[in-house]
């Protein structure tokens, strides 16, 4: 993925942003999403769900994974394999590894899989679905090719007007906040 010097520049900016959340108000406003998440009819409705495990100060997902696991759906998480971004079935923690980029991924082993809905992280997004992300282009590639229902979850700080335009954006289908669910 070739870096652009303005996409670069928000990342940073947003990062920032991002990292000076105390961890109480991000365990709260994780609590928000969870819940804002849990009335989607999509998400409940997905018998297979691409999640991820969350890093530094994303929104927290524990409890989303965890909720679909308890509910008995096919719980789907990402890893970079050659490239791209595949899916792999987890049901336990044993089932995790740390991955390439320091985060938690399925190990090898697991059984690969199509999320009927994906949940994205995303560094900033705007109410049209564009997001940035870490600048790998791995979501947008696996969208593009597979297009299951996608939404991005975030802080409500990290919703911003405008992106960078890169060409290889694939815009997702809902925006999740503390205090929004945005169709888009």
């Amino acid at each position: 993925m070739v870096s652009d010097p303005d996409r670069e520049a928000v990342r940073r900016m947003m990062l920032e942003r991002r990292d000076a959340t105390s961890a109480d108000l991000l365990e709260m406003a994780s609590g928000a999403v969870r819940q804002r998440l849990s009335r989607m009819k999509q998400f409940r409705s997905a018998g297979s769900v691409g999640a991820y495990h969350h890093t530094g100060s994303e929104v927290r997902t524990g409890g989303i994974i965890q909720d679909v696991l308890d509910a008995g759906r096919r719980l789907l998480l990402p890893a970079v394999s050659e490239g791209t971004l595949v899916f792999r079935e987890v049901r336990e923690g044993s089932d995790m590894v740390r991955g390439r980029f320091g985060i938690m991924e399925p190990k090898r082993r697991c059984t690969p899989g199509v999320p009927e809905i994906v949940l994205v992280p995303a560094v900033c997004v705007t109410l049209k679905g564009i997001r940035l992300g870490y600048g790998h282009g791995y979501y947008d590639g696996y969208l593009g090719a597979n297009p299951a229902e996608s939404a991005v979850l975030t802080l409500e700080k990290q919703v911003v007007r405008r992106v960078p335009p890169n060409p290889s954006d694939v815009p997702v289908d809902w925006v999740v906040t503390e205090d929004r669910l945005h169709k888009v």
